[in-house]
Formats: structure tokens, C-alpha cells, sequence
């Protein structure tokens, strides 16, 4: 495998003082996905940033959920080639850290879950006919709480159920959960767009394969917990939360299959002696 230096991107957004990207700078990134509501989020770690660029996207203090509509997008890969988004979404803690001064670093913290407090007017589809049930596709009523909630709705997947009677109430998070866990969709957060797949598939028809010999390539061997394996490979922005992921080739014969992407963690650094370049993924149920 070719050495390759690696670079990570950080673009602000949001601030009276206007936005901003920074490349090339020593830095420290875990990004973690989940399915559902928590969706996506980060801790980022950035030094070489000017004192002005980190007080201008600093939060208010103390922070409050929704004070800052700061955002940012961090893109990874490598010197020369395609960046790959690995995060996108809204600063909701950020300060600045001269603990080491005057070697200082921004601490930025990135969460999607922002708008879970946002309430949102309750659905209810009454029947058009009293004693006669409503019927609704799941789809349609989650696509439009997106709109709502000013998401975007992604259903590549075509998820398709039939509800009678639903009622939901809440943030339009709340209420896309309420009707997912009905329908028997598996849904996630991805900066700005909700996708649903059905639970017994995949978000789209993207297969990772890992193993000791493929390129991103498996660090290690598989890891077991009480619902499938945990893998980590080289970063690979393929893996996604809704993918399937094929292990091949791996000396535990058991854990080799097709199996589900639950979770993903990214561990990223630039400019850091022996620091991780890793993508895990949390796998269950072989499919």
C-alpha cells in the first residue's frame, strides 16, 4: 500500500463575520453515526486557527442549544485528491482552549440533534368517515413532517407501509421516530436529510467490502459483542449507517458474511505523531 499524507478541511459557517475554511492544519476528529435520532456528531480538535477565526464561531456562554446557528462541515482524505464529507452539521458547543497558549486550539463540538427540542404542531389523521379508520403511507407522513421540520426526505430505499389511525406529537423528530417505529422502518439523521430504509434492508444497494486484503484494508481482526462484530479498517467514507458491509477473508471464519451497519466512528488526525486514520463500524445481524 503507497504511503499517502492526509489532509482534513474545516469550513464555518453561520457568523456575522462571515465563513471560512482552514486545510492543512494539526487536528483531531472523531465523528460517530448512528441510526434514529442521535444521527451524526463530532468532536473536533483544531490548532492554527487566528484568535479572531475561533472568537467569531466561539458560543455564547453559557452554551444553550439553538443560541449559535454556527455550522460546519469537515471533509477528509488525501493531499491532491477527492475530500470526502464526514461530517455536516451545527455547532453546538464550541470554545477556545489556550490551556496550552500560546499554542491554542478551537474545541468545537457538532451535533444534528439541535431541532429535537423544537416542538412542532401534532399529527393526527382523523378519519374521513366516523367509525372507519384513516389510512396513511408511513412514507408520505414522515416526508411530510420533514418538510415541516425543513428536512430533506431521502427514501431510496422505498420503504412502504401502510398505518391506520396515527397520531404523533412533539419536535418533528419525535414525531418522523413515532411513525418509523410503527411503520417498521430503520431511519437515520445525516446532516439536513432523514433517510428510511426498510429494517429488514439497506439504505441503498452500496456493499463495503473489508478484509485484510482490500483497499481501504482491515486494521486488526473482528471484534464480538452481543448482536454481530465490530470491524475497523483504514477511514473508508463508503461505510455508512443503512449499508451492508461484506468481511472477507478475515481468519475468524464466522465473522466473514454480509452483515448490517449500525453504527460508524471515524478517528481522524492530521500533524499528529502515530495518530488514527481509522473508520469502525458496529455490524449486526448478518442479513
Amino acid at each position: 500500500m503507497a504511503l499517502a499524507e492526509r489532509t482534513l478541511k474545516f469550513t464555518f459557517s453561520g457568523a456575522q463575520s462571515g465563513s471560512f475554511s482552514a486545510e492543512g492544519l494539526r487536528a483531531a476528529v472523531q465523528v460517530q453515526a448512528y441510526q434514529g435520532r442521535l444521527g451524526a456528531m463530532a468532536q473536533v480538535k483544531v490548532w492554527g486557527l487566528s484568535l479572531a477565526q475561533m472568537n467569531n464561531y466561539s458560543a455564547q456562554i453559557p452554551t444553550a442549544l439553538g443560541i449559535n446557528k454556527f455550522g460546519l462541515v469537515v471533509e477528509a482524505g488525501n493531499i491532491g485528491g477527492q475530500l470526502a464529507q464526514v461530517i455536516n452539521g451545527v455547532i453546538w458547543e464550541s470554545y477556545v482552549d489556550l490551556t496550552d497558549a500560546p499554542d491554542a486550539a478551537f474545541q468545537v463540538s457538532v451535533a444534528g440533534v439541535y431541532t429535537a427540542a423544537i416542538p412542532a404542531a401534532s399529527q393526527s389523521q382523523a378519519p374521513k368517515q366516523p367509525g372507519t379508520p384513516s389510512v396513511q403511507n408511513a412514507e408520505d407522513l414522515i416526508q411530510s413532517l420533514c418538510a415541516l421540520g425543513g428536512f430533506t426526505f431521502s427514501n431510496s430505499a422505498g420503504a412502504h407501509a401502510v398505518l391506520r389511525n396515527q397520531a404523533t406529537y412533539g419536535s418533528p423528530l419525535d414525531q418522523i421516530d413515532t411513525v418509523a417505529r410503527a411503520a417498521g422502518f430503520s431511519w437515520s439523521l445525516n446532516g439536513n436529510v432523514i433517510a428510511i430504509w426498510p429494517a429488514d434492508g439497506a439504505i441503498d444497494n452500496t456493499v463495503v467490502q473489508v478484509g485484510p486484503g482490500t483497499d481501504p484494508q482491515m486494521v486488526g481482526y473482528p471484534q464480538y459483542w452481543e448482536q454481530g462484530i465490530i470491524v475497523t479498517s483504514l477511514f473508508n467514507q463508503q461505510v455508512q449507517v443503512g449499508r451492508k458491509m461484506q468481511v472477507v477473508g478475515s481468519s475468524i471464519p464466522k465473522a466473514n458474511g454480509t452483515w448490517s451497519i449500525v453504527n460508524v466512528r471515524h478517528d481522524l488526525t492530521t500533524m499528529l505523531p502515530k495518530g488514527p486514520w481509522f473508520t469502525t463500524a458496529v455490524l449486526g445481524a448478518p442479513a
